[in-house]
């Protein structure tokens, strides 16, 4: 995790707000948000809504004086933010709020977060701007792509491996040593027991061959 120093928020939704608190608890000053333009000059949780990402663009000290960090919960759009920041050359850090428990032999990348009470264990690896949520618990050598979403209270058992930009919902289990796919979304509540394609959807309460792939 980089040294604390100023910080620029893209986003100024709920989930900006919880990275927002988690970066000022481990020493980070906020700058300010960017967010829809014609909120601009409002202020969120103490800090001015500072523009764009076209105003992020226009003036290269943002991210000359700056780290920023992509606080959007929809994966797809925070992973479109995460690489233009990092096209830009912007310094990109990530976060850990310090009660969650990460083991010194994993590895948290460049705009993750992991957030309160989430528990990481020996030789994870949690990709770029991806996100472990509250209570998330990842047991030893998981991998977790780049972009994906680990809900609140999700618990991943030894050896997963999740692709980039899938989704595990809130209280979902998944047994050891299941590979879940690229874009894959895995419902609340879901106790996952086999490998799930990509672009597939599994639901709590039914079996993973009611849902085929999505197109």
């Amino acid at each position: 995790m980089t040294n604390p120093g100023r910080l620029i928020i893209l986003g100024a939704g709920g989930h900006a707000k919880v990275i927002a608190e988690l970066a000022r608890s481990v020493g980070w000053h906020i700058t300010g948000f960017l967010a829809p333009a014609d909120q601009r000059g409002a202020e969120n949780l103490g800090a001015p809504i500072l523009g764009d990402g076209v105003d992020l663009c226009a003036d290269s000290s943002w991210i000359e004086q700056n780290d920023m960090f992509p606080a959007i919960g929809q994966g797809e759009i925070r992973w479109r933010e995460f690489v233009r920041l990092a096209a830009a050359g912007a310094r990109v850090p990530s976060l850990i709020h310090p009660a969650a428990v990460v083991s010194p032999s994993a590895q948290v990348e460049a705009g993750a977060v992991v957030m309160a009470g989430a528990i990481i264990q020996a030789d994870c690896v949690v990709g770029p701007a991806a996100i472990i949520n509250t209570g998330a618990q990842l047991d030893h050598d998981c991998q977790i792509g780049a972009g994906t979403m680990i809900a609140p209270g999700a618990v991943l058992c030894g050896d997963v491996h999740v692709g980039e930009h899938a989704f595990i919902g809130a209280g979902a289990v998944i047994v050891p040593s299941i590979h879940i796919g690229r874009n894959a979304f895995v419902g609340a509540g879901t106790v996952v027991v086999t490998d799930l394609p990509d672009s597939s959807y599994l639901k709590a309460t039914r079996r993973l061959s009611q849902f085929p792939a999505m197109e």
